[in-house]
Formats: structure tokens, C-alpha cells, sequence
């Protein structure tokens, strides 16, 4: 219920934006995980984001920001010993969306560099096969991105996500769009 209210709150509060000022901007990007361990959870992501920005002073934007991101689980073999031998690991798929704050730094007219800064809500309904439960932490979201118009930006970015028992990251190369 808690995770309902936080979603249904921050789609609120970038309606309201959105229907008073300029700066909005809709993302996608997919992500390939990058695994910390010896063991792939994760095979491929998907990520929507938007946000609104405003323009503190011409070469620097403060805003929100929020999205869906959808990461693939995988299944893969690991040796447990002798006893058991190879045990099939199911990792299930993850879900989440953030509400984070996004700073914007224009180098020049082409270049771009941003992160967001903020908390990961988790959606995911299925528990891992150890039995943790994903409930959301913190989200990290650096990007560096090449302004191919005035409409449209090519970025690649980082996604960082880390959970009392769990840790989420993953290199993203995207498209985003300017509406004004």
C-alpha cells in the first residue's frame, strides 16, 4: 500500500508540473547489468524515465525525476559440492521506479552531463530464491549525453541500486526526448 501512495504521488505532483511550466523530458534506454559477483542475476533491462527540469541559470538545471525500469532475470548453473553437484539458480525479474532529484550540466550546445540522485521503489512481487524480498534503496543514476538536436539526446548512463540485501547496477545507452 505504502508503495502504491509514493507512485501515485510523485505521478501527481509531475502532472501538476507539466501542466504549469516547460522542461519535460521522456527517456528510454536499455541496460545491460553488470554483475559485481561471479554469478549473473540479470541478462538485459529496459528503462522509461521522465523529468522536468528547471532552468536555474544557462548552464545548469535542477528538477525531478521518476521512470520504470524492468530487468530481466536469468537462470544459470553454479557448483554447490560434491554432495549436490550443479544446482539451476532462477533469478526472478526485477521492478522498479524512482523518485529522485536530477541536476543537469551543460558543458556546451552538444554536450550534457546529469545525475539523478534518489530512492529506487521496488515493484517486484516475487521474492529471489533465497527468500529476500526487494522493498526499494537507494538509486544513483550518473549519465553523460550528446544533444543531437534541440529535440533530441543521446546519452549513456549508469544505474546504481542498493538494498539492505541486494545490489543493482547496470551500464544504459538511451534516447531522450525535449518537449517544450
Amino acid at each position: 500500500m505504502k508503495k502504491l501512495f509514493i507512485t501515485t504521488m510523485t505521478a501527481l505532483m509531475f502532472s501538476v508540473f507539466t501542466n504549469a511550466q516547460s522542461g519535460l523530458n521522456i527517456g528510454f534506454s536499455i541496460g545491460f547489468p553488470y554483475e559485481t559477483y561471479d554469478f549473473n542475476d540479470y541478462s538485459f533491462a529496459f528503462n522509461g524515465d521522465i523529468n522536468y527540469l528547471f532552468e536555474v541559470s544557462p548552464a545548469f538545471d535542477l528538477g525531478i525525476a521518476t521512470g520504470y525500469g524492468h530487468v530481466f532475470g536469468s537462470s544459470y548453473d553454479y557448483y554447490v559440492g560434491p554432495i549436490l553437484g550443479w544446482v539451476t539458480y532462477d533469478s526472478p525479474d526485477y521492478q522498479y521506479v524512482p523518485t529522485a532529484a536530477a541536476f543537469r550540466l551543460k558543458a556546451n550546445s552538444r554536450l550534457t552531463f546529469g545525475t539523478d540522485i534518489g530512492y529506487a521503489i521496488s515493484v517486484s512481487s516475487e521474492k529471489d530464491p533465497l527468500g529476500f524480498e526487494y522493498s526499494g534503496g537507494f538509486y544513483w543514476r550518473p549519465m553523460v549525453g550528446f544533444n543531437m538536436n534541440e529535440r533530441l539526446q543521446l546519452n549513456f548512463n549508469y544505474i546504481g541500486i542498493s538494498e539492505e540485501y541486494f545490489y543493482y547496477s547496470a551500464f544504459n545507452l538511451g534516447l531522450t526526448v525535449n518537449i517544450n
